[in-house]
């Protein structure tokens, strides 16, 4: 043992145990980023391992989402809860989600990201299809305990996969299109809810039906990831040598270097002190808000207009979609708009706007567009504030830190909104629409103190940049944000 405790990405104390030599792999040749052969392989990568993780998300947030419809089916009644017993129920999951958070993510570098996120993917699917043979009050609580804890290392290892798979330039980009598939499970989740309701079985309650039905897919859904899921390009099936060479060497080039550097618990504590992190770690806080308001609580809030409980499950289709299409247009709005910083303010817009419609107005029509432009406002920023954070990542330490905080700030946001939308505020709900107005206001703040931290470090780097012409190649490396060449992204 060194004199540093280290953690290694691969999960061993022997990388070799997990990585192969890279294939063909030369850090002194240049990588075009236009370079026909760079782009195939990703766009292999991105219809294999993007694609299963997109998958994989859209049926987390139809498990997650399968609550509030349940609810509107009939939940609530059957199993005896009254007052706030639904939020409690439904926050109950948020403390073992963060709790199991850390030791999830060690076990997914010990074992690999292919045999981790399967059986955990296998183990959410088995406890959704137990939430159907809930009784009461107390038999929801367990399993949705259980559920956090299954829960808790799926997206900080699609974040991990994510950034060990592709260059600085692309993470923005693909984890929009990641955490657009929680809107697309929106989308799918309520009009498949209303058909399966609909089932005419006496074995189960509609509501039983609908835990069961999306449990069994997900369990399936989960060994089929074992099938194609890879830890690193190098274990990959799909892409040819030359493939996993110019994949190595672009990752080498972006000082991200596949993830095979150790994580120190010495820089784990120099960035755990990083108010960098906390401020961009906020943006997905505040966007939770919104993204659980949708996911939750959209299809209560029909169905208190006075629409049916099949109508209010099959309506959350549109909001979704518009999430769906705000995450997805997330990926250019740095282009557009020139900065993440700017994205980020033109997100919070739309959620000031629809939530300001929501208090102030009784008209049915208004109220249901107002969650359409909620939706694509909080989805929008889902997929900024993660891609702004992970943009931002200089090596392995400050990666595995910044997507565990990112991840844990996200759920306490899902904690939080699990309270705001309460039955003694129905059919209005003031307080809920005023908390994700405070949200939006919160993001505008956290994002305008990361732009200015940024500034601020960029302007120190191009006039006092740091001397390493007397390090050895290792202390370059383990520089990591703080080298001279290194610049933050706005």
């Amino acid at each position: 043992m060194s004199k540093e405790e280290r953690l290694d990405y691969s999960g061993s104390s022997d990388a070799s145990d997990h990585i192969s030599k890279p294939a063909e792999f030369d850090p002194n040749n240049s990588v075009d980023p236009s370079d026909k052969k760079l782009k195939w392989a990703f766009r292999k990568v991105d219809a294999t391992l993007l694609f299963i993780l997109f998958l994989s998300n859209v049926l987390n947030s139809m498990d997650r989402a399968n609550l509030g419809l349940t609810k509107v089916a009939g939940l609530e009644k059957d199993t005896g809860m009254k007052g706030s017993d639904f939020n409690v129920v439904a926050c109950i999951m948020y403390p073992t989600y963060l709790l199991f958070m850390l030791p999830s993510n060690l076990a997914l570098r010990k074992f690999g990201a292919r045999f981790w996120l399967s059986l955990i993917t296998v183990l959410w699917g088995t406890i959704n299809m137990c939430m159907a043979f809930a009784n009461n009050r107390t038999d929801l609580l367990i399993c949705r305990l259980f559920l956090g804890a299954a829960e808790s290392g799926a997206t900080p290892g699609a974040l991990m996969l994510i950034t060990l798979w592709y260059p600085r330039r692309m993470v923005t980009s693909r984890i929009a299109l990641f955490y657009s598939a929680f809107a697309a499970g929106a989308i799918i989740g309520g009009p498949i809810a209303a058909g399966i309701i609909k089932l005419d079985n006496p074995r189960f309650k509609p509501w039983e039906w609908v835990f069961f039905i999306d449990g069994l897919a997900t369990v399936g859904f989960g060994l089929i990831m074992f099938i194609f899921l890879a830890d690193y390009p190098d274990k990959s099936w799909i892409l040819t040598r030359n493939e996993k060479a110019v994949i190595n060497e672009c990752m080498a080039r972006d000082q991200i270097d596949g993830g095979r550097r150790p994580v120190t618990y010495r820089k784990l504590l120099h960035h755990a002190r990083d108010p960098l992190i906390y401020t961009q770690g906020l943006v997905l806080f505040t966007a939770n808000f919104g993204v659980n308001t949708i996911l939750t609580f959209s299809a209560i809030i029909v169905k208190n207009m006075g629409f049916s409980s099949s109508a209010s499950q099959a309506m959350q289709a549109l909001p979704g979609l518009c999430g769906f299409a705000g995450c997805l247009l997330s990926r250019y709005y740095p282009k557009w708009f020139g900065s993440h910083y700017r994205s980020i303010l033109f997100c919070a817009s739309w959620l000031i706007i629809a939530s300001a419609i929501l208090m102030g107005t009784t008209n049915n029509g208004a109220r249901i567009f107002a969650l359409c432009i909620l939706s694509f406002g909080a989805f929008g920023n889902v997929g900024m504030g993660p891609g702004w954070l992970m943009s931002n990542v200089g090596g392995p330490t400050r990666g595995a830190f910044a997507g565990a905080m990112n991840v844990i700030l996200g759920g306490l946001g899902g904690l939080c909104t699990s309270f705001i939308y309460r039955n003694k505020d129905q059919p209005r709900y003031f307080f809920g629409h005023g908390m994700n107005l405070f949200a939006a206001l919160l993001a505008i703040v956290t994002a305008s103190i990361s732009a200015y931290i940024i500034h601020i470090r960029n302007k120190r780097k191009d006039s006092h940049p740091i001397d390493i012409s007397n390090m050895t190649e290792e202390e370059v490396k383990d520089l990591e944000t703080d080298h001279p060449d290194f610049r933050y992204v706005y």
